[in-house]
């Protein structure tokens, strides 16, 4: 089986695909939603995929796309200089 860690990584690609700033969690609620049904029926428990985002599952979330975003932005800023 997958390790769980191995398994987040690629369905974060997955999620998180537009680049953009986002300042609450709630904003990833849905999103939350879908990544723990999507670990249910890969055979995680609800515990595991938890544990694996450090207990919160919107903010680790949040927290992806935001360090996403700040990539991108680097990526563009290194381009016009």
């Amino acid at each position: 089986m997958t390790a769980i860690a191995d398994w987040l990584d690629d369905r974060i690609q997955e999620i998180i695909r537009s680049p953009a700033l986002h300042d609450d969690k709630a904003d990833f609620r849905d999103q939350a939603k879908v990544l723990v049904e999507s670990a249910r029926a890969d055979g995680f428990s609800v515990a595991e995929i938890k544990e694996a985002c450090g207990g919160d599952v919107e903010r680790y979330l949040l927290d992806q796309q935001n360090a996403m975003s700040d990539v991108k932005r680097q990526q563009r800023l290194a381009v016009d200089k």
